[in-house]
């Protein structure tokens, strides 16, 4: 990856952190004015997304360091250990915030108090989180961070619970409803169980070395195809993911009466046009003779 691109991480992943940050104090002083479980379901949520935005943080750091003897591969791994992290991370979070809003239920203790400044913070959170998830969107794509990708998602599923948590105490201040309230908690309870569910999928994908997507199949294959009828064909292609970095490794069908340079030299311009067609590819191709 180059440096530009670790640079963008890092930066973007250091805003996160402070947006984080910010959002989870806000939502906490909130809460301890207004006892709303919306509120508080939001400002629990932000606590987590800031503990998991600092591991985002150490992962993009980590994955930014260069091969090794120890990791040829590289460290791109962190990020998709990271983002594992950040699933355990809102599961728990989901869990609590439904036990919590259960029992408040179930204990008759549910009361809310000044609902336009619950309203307001949501609001104004919603509109700073739409910010962040744009500006986490842009890197994640320019750099195709996996952490930086499911960090967008946890923020992203965010926005819901912001605008259910201001729908709730909205109701409140025109009705005098506080079960309204209760709902939105649940409800954002399950919005977070099912952020888990999709970040999990998303690490458990990369540490199992998932390869290429569709996409990417069909820009290899179209790349080989462009070099025929010297190449007659091709076997054993494989493909790994490390981070944002793919590796991707191939066995060329060239004609057995092709001299050794000839066929080396084939198979270099082969491997410099697949990684061309497949941003943060690293390739290595073999010739064997037909």
């Amino acid at each position: 990856m180059s440096q530009v691109s670790d640079a963008a991480q890092t930066r973007m992943a250091r805003t996160t952190v402070k947006v984080a940050s910010g959002l989870c104090l806000v939502k906490l002083a909130t809460f301890a004015i207004s006892g709303s479980s919306g509120v508080l379901g939001s400002a629990v949520d932000s606590l987590l997304d800031l503990v998991a935005s600092l591991v985002v943080l150490w992962a993009v750091t980590a994955a930014a360091r260069p091969a090794d003897a120890d990791h040829p591969f590289g460290h791109g791994k962190a990020e998709s250990l990271a983002s594992l992290l950040q699933s355990i991370l809102i599961l728990t979070s989901g869990l609590g915030l439904a036990y919590h809003t259960i029992h408040r239920a179930i204990e008759a203790e549910h009361t809310l108090q000044a609902s336009t400044i619950g309203i307001v913070v949501m609001v104004g959170s919603s509109v700073v989180t739409l910010w962040l998830v744009r500006q986490l969107r842009q890197v994640a794509h320019e750099t195709g961070s996996p952490a930086l990708y499911a960090d967008s998602a946890h923020y992203a599923s965010d926005l819901a619970t912001h605008l259910a948590a201001a729908l709730a105490l909205g109701l409140f201040a025109w009705t005098g409803w506080t079960w309204p309230d209760l709902v939105v908690g649940l409800g954002i309870a399950l919005v977070i169980l099912n952020t888990a569910r999709n970040v999990f999928t998303g690490a458990t994908e990369g540490l199992m070395d998932k390869g290429m997507n569709p996409t990417e199949e069909a820009a290899v294959l179209s790349t080989i195809l462009g070099f025929a009828p010297a190449v007659a064909g091709f076997h054993d292609l494989r493909a790994r993911r490390s981070g944002a970095e793919l590796f991707i490794e191939l066995h060329l069908d060239i004609p057995r009466n092709a001299s050794f340079v000839a066929a080396h030299n084939l198979a270099e311009n082969v491997g410099e046009a697949i990684k061309r067609a497949v941003p943060r590819s690293h390739v290595t191709v073999h010739a064997d003779p037909l």
